[in-house]
């Protein structure tokens, strides 16, 4: 079984790093990163620790929100030493987190942006619902036994919440961090978002745009994961278009 990877693309100078969902991989970003990649940026799509494995349970085994903040720094950092001095860092769901944290944090982070991010307190135990089922259909392409399927999924059970606890934990100091905010911001929001309150991008908008430049798209019938979607298409074109608004000095 091919196992999706992380990606790096290169291009120009100015470079992006793009970050993936809670319960996803690089593959969420990927084609986007191709189109930024035609754009002439460069650009890098990490694993977060726990992730891109055959068993989901390494999510819980391995990572945590310190470990992919580490993981999100380790990224910011690979594209400083290979000579990228001006970054924009864009994440989606729990991606974007990170990304809003290295845009508070790191000079060199120069604008970025947020794809159906929670931001704000969500429904955990919609998202735990949801993450559960995934499990459940990946553990069934991987035609496990019922009873090994089944031992699996009584540990993802008792540990999701716990987790998401600790994403909910982590994002309040976040929150706080990114407020009076000063450099540029992009914030996608679903319409039809199944997981999140589909108002959080624009009370993120509201709660940058009193410092930071704020570019607020929301996409109608597009679903949580908007890459996945035929929006993300339209997505992509707007965050390069958004891009091009940014001076960069290379």
């Amino acid at each position: 079984m091919n196992l999706p990877q992380s990606f790096y693309f290169k291009a120009g100078k100015p470079a992006i790093l793009l970050l993936h969902t809670f319960s996803g991989t690089p593959d969420d970003v990927r084609v986007m990163g191709r189109r930024l990649q035609k754009r002439g940026y460069t650009v890098l799509g990490p694993t977060f620790s726990g992730h891109g494995t055959a068993d989901p349970q390494q999510i819980f085994k391995v990572g945590s929100p310190d470990r992919w903040w580490q993981d999100t720094s380790a990224a910011v950092h690979q594209l400083i030493s290979d000579g990228h001095r001006e970054i924009a860092v864009f994440g989606e769901s729990l991606g974007g987190i990170f990304a809003m944290k290295a845009l508070a944090q790191f000079e060199e982070v120069v604008a970025g942006g947020t794809i159906d991010t929670p931001l704000f307190p969500v429904n955990k135990g919609r998202v735990a619902k949801r993450f559960l089922e995934e499990c459940q259909k990946w553990y069934g392409k991987l035609k496990l036994s019922p009873d090994e399927t089944a031992e699996k999924m009584q540990f993802l059970a008792q540990h999701i919440d716990e987790m998401l606890t600790l994403i909910s934990e982590y994002t309040g100091p976040v929150h706080d961090e990114i407020a009076g905010l000063t450099k540029p911001v992009f914030i996608a929001q679903a319409d039809a978002d199944e997981l999140i309150d589909r108002h959080i991008g624009q009370r993120l908008a509201d709660y940058l745009s009193t410092s930071a430049p704020v570019t607020y798209r929301h996409y109608p019938a597009a679903p949580h994961v908007i890459t996945f979607s035929p929006q993300g298409n339209q997505l992509a074109e707007d965050i390069g278009e958004f891009l091009q608004t940014i001076k960069f000095l290379d």
